[in-house]
């Protein structure tokens, strides 16, 4: 029986572990700050609930096959202990994170680990201590090699969706950019979608797009030279009651994944002499709610 970590166990964490308990055929444990008895997660057509072996000391667990690490990118640093503990040679740490540098983030913790960089899709949310809400489908898009087939492998027969890719750095700057057209806006002016929808807002939103596909492309990823506007198209599809992590973060009063948002497109941007002008007035605003003075 293969073992597998979660480090961090919000509404991503929660929802993929909760597939892999219910399989049943992999010993999980849920790393944890706050123990709890079960794992709940509502899902549009039934609620899985799992009994849940967690741990809250890095001391008390050992070497794991698997690490799915799904706290905030901005986290990585106080999931140290854990990776150090459970991480070694053997073992593939799948990054559940947002942002395009899972590897450049992760890796210094890695203890000799396989770092395994997955893109996520899964509207969810946490409600409660061990309790999630999953809204639709969850995907994890990760390469196509032989970690990346193993990651599909372990969620095999379950309804978690492992599609694999020959261009990872792609599928990351696309969801990247279309996460930097709403998640800031959103979490800075804490309203939800429907904010985008103002023609001022759309003009933002679609700036911060435009920049983030032009520093993906000098990336090296394959963005269609219309993407940005097709970005905005779909977002105005969207139920604007909607909302999105950051949003809910605002909500909670707890930082704003700025760093792995705009920070990374103006990182990536000054590598490459690519001007990415709105996206750092946004980021600024960013970090001066997050105190980062």
């Amino acid at each position: 029986m293969e073992r597998v970590a979660v480090v961090g166990v919000g509404a991503i964490g929660g929802v993929v572990a909760a597939r892999l308990l219910e399989k049943g055929r992999c010993d999980v444990t849920l790393c944890v700050r706050t123990p709890f008895e079960k794992l709940v997660v509502e899902t549009p057509k039934r609620v899985i609930e799992a009994e849940a072996k967690c741990a809250t000391d890095p001391a008390r667990v050992g070497p794991a096959e698997w690490v799915l690490l799904a706290t905030k990118a901005h986290h990585t640093e106080g999931a140290a202990g854990w990776l150090k503990a459970l991480a070694g040679p053997g073992t593939v740490i799948a990054v559940l994170h947002n942002g395009v540098e899972h590897l450049e983030r992760v890796t210094p913790y890695a203890n000799g680990a396989r770092v395994l960089p997955v893109v996520v899709q899964c509207p969810a949310d946490k409600v409660g201590l061990g309790r999630m809400k999953h809204r639709s489908f969850v995907r994890l898009v990760a390469p196509d090699d032989e970690y990346g087939r193993g990651l599909a492998k372990l969620f095999e027969g379950t309804d978690v969706e492992v599609p694999l890719t020959k261009d990872i750095k792609t599928e990351l700057w696309t969801k990247l950019t279309v996460n930097c057209a709403q998640s800031p806006i959103t979490g800075l002016t804490r309203r939800r979608r429907e904010v985008l929808g103002r023609p001022d807002v759309s003009e933002v939103s679609l700036a911060l797009a435009r920049e983030c596909a032009a520093v993906g492309r000098a990336e090296g990823a394959r963005l269609a030279p219309g993407f940005a506007e097709e970005v905005i198209a779909r977002q105005k599809k969207m139920p604007p009651d909607a909302t999105t992590s950051m949003l809910t973060d605002a909500w909670e009063g707890k930082p704003l994944e700025m760093d792995a948002f705009t920070g990374a497109v103006i990182r990536f941007g000054e590598k490459h002499g690519v001007p990415t002008p709105v996206t750092r007035v946004v980021h600024a605003l960013g970090s001066a709610v997050n105190r980062e003075d």
